[in-house]
């Protein structure tokens, strides 16, 4: 990593006055950090905290004064190639040439091995997804900001939808080929990196969104957080504790995979992780460096929780629709704990106020049979891609649009809650 020292960089829109990111509300131990993984590399790495997608970000500004804030252009875009915009600004343009010109380390072959890796285990994955990476997900303060703001997983009537939205952008972009440039993952990340930069344009000029304590909206950290510690590392850990033993050749193709998907994000080459180690590095450093859980983390926790564990989405369920069916809302979310705390941990459960119960004894208790299933498994004649691709087709029947759907939120749809709910972020964020 490079050292930043001598500079003060900041993205687009950034107000001059804004701390530069050690000393900003949500950073947390840097001195501590700094002597374990050095004074540079952290400098580097916060630096982030107030830099952003500024490519992505450009060019949804050049847009917003079109009509219909341009986004039939940029569908355009996506769909058939900036070739096929008429007078493109040069902003779009540069755009679409970072995404459709592949990188030198992107080797096809490698992530198409790295998706057959991450979806080989089948049904367990989803509940990974669920536990270890959405909902432990949480605990960063920082990058939970815009979501306490807008309220989408506080209502009720909101959190289906952005529940399956995450898990549909998931399951979409590490499928099999699924980031080539026609496919589902290339489409559904670029429209989630277009909402994003949706949401920061709109919040860098809202009141409500505290500069000195939270940085940039939908910082670069905020998005290594998500991409590499918690939809790379995250389910990786998670399915290991569960017994399912992945090779380092395995750990590398899916951390490729997500590396691509973040680059299609908007994630810098500078910044974005390089492989598994890079990835524990960088992890490590941003979760010493991120602020504890607050009231808002632990709103965010409890609303999915309970949407679970209490609603019934078609053909959605994280746990096994057998034991599912035979469990009341009670003992879903008394499972749902312990799992949580078997695959999360404790000190981010302490955090996001997830309490104890002796069902966390459950995974480990089930550990060496999956981890004996699995070797089994893996000795005799196998086929993964079959295994992976009947994993996600499975799940392919929650997560597919159904008629009067959108394949991820609205960018004009979340703009408005956030206009409409930002001012009552107090009520949770400042709960005593």
């Amino acid at each position: 990593m490079a050292t930043t020292e001598s500079v003060r960089p900041a993205g687009v829109d950034v107000p001059a006055d804004v701390p530069q990111g050690r000393f900003l509300g949500r950073t947390v131990n840097y001195e501590h950090a700094a002597g374990i993984y050095g004074r540079p590399d952290l400098e580097f790495i916060t630096s982030h905290y107030n830099i952003g997608d500024e490519v992505g970000y450009r060019a949804y500004a050049a847009l917003k004064p079109l009509k219909g804030g341009g986004k039939a252009m940029f569908d355009q875009a996506v769909e058939h190639g900036i070739d096929s915009v008429e007078n493109p600004p040069a902003e779009l343009m540069e755009l679409f040439k970072s995404v459709e010109t592949v990188p030198d380390w992107v080797d096809w072959d490698q992530l198409h091995r790295g998706s057959v890796a991450y979806w080989r285990a089948g049904k367990i994955v989803v509940m990974t997804l669920a536990y270890a990476a959405i909902g432990a997900g949480f605990r960063t303060y920082g990058g939970s900001r815009p979501l306490v703001l807008s309220r989408r997983l506080i209502e009720r009537d909101q959190v289906g939808r952005r529940l399956i939205e995450t898990l549909r952008w998931a399951a979409n972009s590490s499928k099999p080929e699924g980031m080539r440039r026609d496919g589902e993952g290339f489409r559904t990340t670029m429209e989630v990196r277009w909402i994003h930069a949706a949401v920061r344009y709109h919040l860098s000029r809202n009141d409500d969104w505290d500069w000195q304590d939270w940085g940039l909206v939908v910082s670069n950290v905020d998005s290594i957080y998500t991409m590499g510690c918690l939809f790379c590392e995250a389910v990786i850990d998670a399915l290991e504790k569960a017994g399912i033993k992945l090779s380092d050749r395995e750990k590398e193709d899916i951390t490729a995979l997500w590396r691509y998907i973040g680059h299609i994000m908007g994630i810098p080459e500078d910044i974005n992780f390089t492989d598994w180690q890079d990835l524990k590095r960088k992890s490590a450093i941003v979760k010493m460096l991120e602020h504890p859980a607050d009231e808002g983390c632990r709103a965010l926790m409890k609303s999915l929780t309970d949407y679970m564990c209490e609603e019934e989405i078609e053909g959605y369920e994280v746990i096994p629709k057998v034991i599912d069916k035979r469990l009341d809302a009670d003992q879903k979310r008394t499972l749902t704990y312990g799992l949580m705390r078997a695959w999360a941990g404790d000190d981010i459960c302490n955090q996001l106020g997830i309490p104890n119960n002796r069902l966390r004894y459950l995974l480990p208790a089930a550990k060496p049979f999956l981890a004996l299933y699995d070797r089994i498994t893996r000795k005799l004649p196998h086929d993964d891609e079959a295994k992976a691709r009947r994993a996600i087709e499975a799940f392919g029947v929650a997560t597919r649009v159904r008629e009067g759907e959108t394949v991820v939120a609205d960018s004009e749809d979340v703009v408005l809650k956030l206009a409409r709910n930002s001012s009552r972020a107090h009520e949770i964020l400042h709960k005593v």
